[in-house]
């Protein structure tokens, strides 16, 4: 049950949310929604792949843990990438897993594969 704090905020931990499974090996953790931004804790499995995607909106992806290539680029943990609005991402997979601090746009739409 999450604790009420002084000023409206609110602690929790990540285990009192709930975990979806998005297929491809991608498990998504939703921390935080307002004013047009998403926060997300992402996990992918040894093998997985997020979807190919155009951002609606500036993304901010930390790794947390493991290694993940987006687009020929690899990033380790302690990484972060910075995508523009319009931007596309075409591939993104882990070969050993790892894990994400995501910040995006609820809008970001998935592309025909």
């Amino acid at each position: 049950m999450s604790e009420k704090l002084p000023q409206g905020q609110e602690k929790y931990g990540a285990d009192e949310r709930k975990w979806r499974d998005v297929g491809t090996g991608l498990c998504v953790l939703d921390l935080h929604e307002a004013n047009g931004r998403r926060l997300q804790l992402a996990r992918l499995s040894a093998g997985g792949r997020i979807l190919a995607h155009k951002h609606a909106g500036t993304e901010v992806m930390y790794v947390v843990k493991g290694y993940l290539v987006v687009d020929g680029a690899r990033l380790k943990a302690g990484d972060v990438l910075t995508s523009p609005e319009g931007s596309v991402h075409r591939e993104s997979w882990s070969a050993e897993g790892c894990e994400l601090v995501i910040e995006c746009s609820p809008e970001d739409a998935l592309l025909p594969s």
